[in-house]
């Protein structure tokens, strides 16, 4: 039967443990896991309770891997999904739990996604609320909270980030034609009267 034969902790990474059975690595735990299993040097571990730590192992890992790829910049649920389902190749189950664990941690949120990026987007580089619903489609987001999270930013925000986006297109001279701007404008996704009333405002067009 395998016998632990040594229980390391990681150089890199804290709290975590290799595991080596019958003189060779096998796997690798938390802590919390080495706890939770009672393992220690010179314990046998049968065929069972092999599976069951590398099981613990895989839901670690799914779980850190998706703490790291949030790392970078929030992410909508479906694109952790994703990212541990399929570039990762981690088990579903092993998935879903994941997931759990982050939206009970408040790490993933997709309403506070949606709202987070509408917001940035009105600054950098405002979009017609048609597109900005379809790219968090695109991510994932229940259609009922992008219609919450665009309600949210108000007309007022919206109209005076269309005001900038016809000011900045408007210092191309083809731009400058009416109809060649609202057509544009139009593509882009942005209500009729939503357009003539930022014109208005902007004292375009008058003649």
């Amino acid at each position: 039967m395998p016998v632990i034969t040594k229980i390391s902790p990681q150089v890199k990474r804290d709290g975590y443990y290799n595991i080596h059975i019958n003189g060779k690595y096998e796997l690798s735990l938390t802590e919390k896991d080495l706890e939770l299993f009672e393992l220690k040097v010179d314990q046998r571990i049968d065929k069972n309770k092999l599976e069951e730590l590398k099981s613990a192992q895989s839901k670690s890992k799914s779980y850190n891997f998706a703490i790291r790829f949030l790392a970078l910049r929030p992410r909508s649920i479906m694109e952790v999904r994703q990212y541990l389902l399929v570039r990762k190749g981690f088990p579903s189950v092993d998935v879903d739990l994941a997931i759990d664990r982050l939206i009970s941690q408040k790490y993933l949120d997709d309403h506070e996604f949606a709202e987070m990026w509408i917001r940035n987007r009105m600054l950098l580089k405002p979009k017609s609320d048609r597109a900005l619903s379809a790219e968090l489609m695109a991510k994932g987001i229940d259609r009922s909270i992008i219609d919450i999270a665009i309600s949210d930013m108000g007309d007022g925000f919206k109209l005076n980030s269309l005001k900038e986006v016809i000011t900045k297109k408007m210092r191309q001279l083809k731009y400058q034609d009416k109809q060649k701007l609202t057509e544009y404008l139009s593509r882009q996704g942005y209500n009729y009267s939503f357009i003539i009333k930022a014109y208005e405002e902007l004292a375009l067009f008058e003649n």
